[in-house]
């Protein structure tokens, strides 16, 4: 019954007041334009932090068993001695391996990525010599591809400067563009060596 009364008295209102009612509608259309203008598009709230961050190290040539115990152990090693640590799970293959951690609410990622980064360095002693490198990634929402392009080339032709080319300079080209990753293509390269006697 008072949700009738309520009703009926904002509808009164609104007759009866028209040039008021007008002008209030008028001010919130305008407000809302304002405000829509002036709001930045982004895929997550601003402030919006991942408590996640992994270690890819690359390792080619290598059987997952051994992965595992040359990488995949020594990195589990000195990662579980982060502060902050929630969980973390390693995943081996013939290319290298990979650890994926998760931390607690309220931990400071940038302390935890400073920390891995640090044991991340310690393990890399125990790596065998041919391992170059170690990578520690933030899980970084505003990261996310928004596009990914799959490339199938026949020919006998070079795929690293056609893709380079035609697909990778003018994407980079596109304002808002931050950054365009390449997976697969190797880029073609001449190693002279020099006869020391």
């Amino acid at each position: 019954m008072e949700s009738n009364e309520l009703a009926t008295r904002i509808t009164r209102l609104s007759l009866n007041r028209r040039v008021t009612m007008f002008v209030l509608f008028l001010t919130i259309i305008i407000v809302g334009l304002i405000a829509s203008s002036r709001l930045k598009l982004e895929l997550f709230p601003e402030g919006f932090e991942g408590s996640s961050l992994s270690v890819r190290v690359p390792w080619n040539a290598a059987v997952p068993q051994e992965v595992m115990e040359k990488l995949a152990l020594p990195l589990e090693e000195e990662l579980s001695t982060v502060r902050g640590l929630d969980s973390m799970r390693s995943s081996c293959s013939s290319r290298g391996a990979s650890v994926y951690m998760t931390f607690k609410q309220g931990t400071d990622m940038s302390i935890a990525y400073r920390e891995v980064r640090d044991r991340v360095e310690r393990a890399k002693l125990r790596f065998p010599d041919d391992v170059e490198r170690a990578y520690v990634n933030k899980m970084d929402m505003s990261g996310i591809p928004v596009c990914m392009i799959g490339v199938a080339y026949e020919t006998d032709g070079d795929l690293y400067d056609l893709v380079n080319k035609h697909i990778i300079m003018p994407l980079s080209r596109i304002d808002g563009v931050a950054n365009i990753d390449t997976k697969g293509l190797k880029e073609k390269e001449i190693i002279i060596e020099a006869d020391k006697d």
